[in-house]
């Protein structure tokens, strides 16, 4: 096996000095045929190098079984037999970045045992990141392996302005691991977004409300927000709400008009239609919650035991009615939040410990969705759990103020019936704002 590698790597070399033998890189073109080469060259290269060391790897893990027989020989005697079973590397895809390894279990073997070794892998081939996912064939005894190699998700990308076409199935916000866009489902969801202080919970939270802008102008979405620490963060793009509370008292009575809103709908699709599709007129009602914990940990006891009342009632009937709810907060922990398991979908931005990352993502994700070892640096960076039980790593794009701003002034919810309860208009950043008393649409 070594033979075979070493020449392997000397055709590799010897490929890559014909390129640069028979292009002198003189012109742009030459140059870009030349980083065309080499990706080649590395591709052809991670290729080779999985697959001969593939079975040398899996026999070193534990994943192959070596199975010892003695047979007898004419003229010899007994003889011993080694013999390993391996699991069944099929297939290796490279790309500009990443390796996929389409991977089958060997006989007796468990898919878990599999799922098991990717952080292993990952680790042996220096890779950056990894994901496993089942195969789409054979799915309860193949399982698939990416690598991401060179990560494409270092470095972060500012969002820009929405296409101007109504949307509310899914909004964009970022990219995948992979480099392919990152889209989070909206309808039919609740959504759970945790995250230490500065893990970038903003630019999901705008990345929302910011796609959802152009739905929000026809009146085919009206977000609501509570935001308990002044109204700081949601006040940048009062525009865009219909009502946003900054009290605790403000709070609860917005989930008691929630609670109402999805009881009436009940009644009305009882019969009908077991799912509610929003359009203009009759809208998806959305509640964004700025720090769930000030509602549900820290506010007064009178307070926090109705807010935990509704909100759980709100989330046990509101998904299939078209009123969804959007939380963020630092701390996943029971006592800070009990209801986690009523969020249809989690997100686990950068956390404290492996412990709270299986707190969000599920029990035993923290091997495989290393949310806890997001550096403070790559703020938005987060780890999902894909509709196939897979996980992957994204980055939402970040979200100035001045962009917000824009939004907000393209795209206003009905501005003459908008409310900030209890906020003066000079304590509102951005554009002049209309103010009423508990008016709402």
């Amino acid at each position: 096996m070594n033979e075979t590698l070493v020449y392997s790597v000397g055709g590799l070399v010897a490929l890559l000095v014909a390129v640069l033998v028979a292009l002198p890189a003189t012109r742009k073109p030459t140059l870009a045929a030349l980083v065309w080469a080499c990706m080649l060259v590395r591709r052809a290269w991670w290729w080779l190098r999985f697959r001969i060391t593939w079975k040398g790897l899996a026999r070193e893990s534990g994943l192959s079984k070596r199975r010892t027989k003695r047979v007898k020989r004419m003229g010899v005697g007994e003889e011993s037999i080694e013999k390993w079973r391996d699991p069944r590397l099929k297939r290796v895809i490279t790309s500009s970045h990443s390796v996929t390894l389409k991977v089958r279990t060997r006989r007796g073997q468990a898919l878990a045992d599999l799922e098991a070794f990717a952080p292993k892998l990952a680790a042996t081939y220096s890779a950056d990141s990894y994901r496993v996912y089942p195969a789409k064939r054979r799915a309860g005894s193949t399982v698939m392996f990416e690598l991401v190699m060179r990560d494409l998700i270092t470095k972060p990308a500012t969002a820009s302005m929405p296409e101007p076409r109504m949307q509310t199935s899914s909004v964009l916000l970022g990219r995948r691991q992979s480099g392919k866009p990152f889209h989070l489902q909206i309808e039919q969801r609740h959504t759970l977004v945790v995250g230490a202080s500065g893990a970038g919970k903003g630019s999901f939270l705008w990345g929302i409300v910011g796609s959802l802008s152009p739905a929000i102008a026809v009146d085919a979405v009206r977000a609501y927000g509570i935001d308990l620490k002044g109204g700081m963060e949601l006040t940048m793009g009062a525009p865009l709400f219909t009502k946003i509370a900054v009290k605790g008292e403000q709070a609860v009575e917005m989930l008691q008009e929630f609670v109402a809103i999805a009881d009436a709908r009940t009644e009305e699709l009882r019969g009908v239609s077991r799912n509610h599709k929003p359009g203009p007129g009759d809208p998806l009602y959305l509640l964004l919650i700025d720090e769930l914990a000030s509602l549900t940990a820290y506010a007064d006891p009178e307070i926090r035991k109705e807010a935990e009342r509704l909100l759980k009632r709100l989330l046990s009937i509101g998904r299939a009615v078209g009123v969804v709810v959007v939380a963020f907060v630092q701390d996943p922990r029971k006592e800070v939040i009990d209801m986690r398991g009523l969020f249809t979908q989690t997100i686990a931005l950068r956390v404290r410990s492996a412990m709270e990352t299986n707190m969000v993502l599920g029990d035993g994700m923290a091997a495989q969705a290393s949310a806890h070892r997001i550096l403070k640096a790559a703020q938005g960076t987060a780890w999902i759990i894909d509709e196939d039980g897979s996980t992957d790593r994204v980055r939402a794009d970040y979200w100035p103020d001045e962009l917000i701003r824009q939004l907000a002034s393209l795209y206003p919810a009905t501005p003459d019936l908008v409310t900030i309860s209890d906020a003066a208009p000079g304590q509102l950043p951005g554009m002049p704002l209309s103010l009423a008393d508990g008016g709402v649409r």
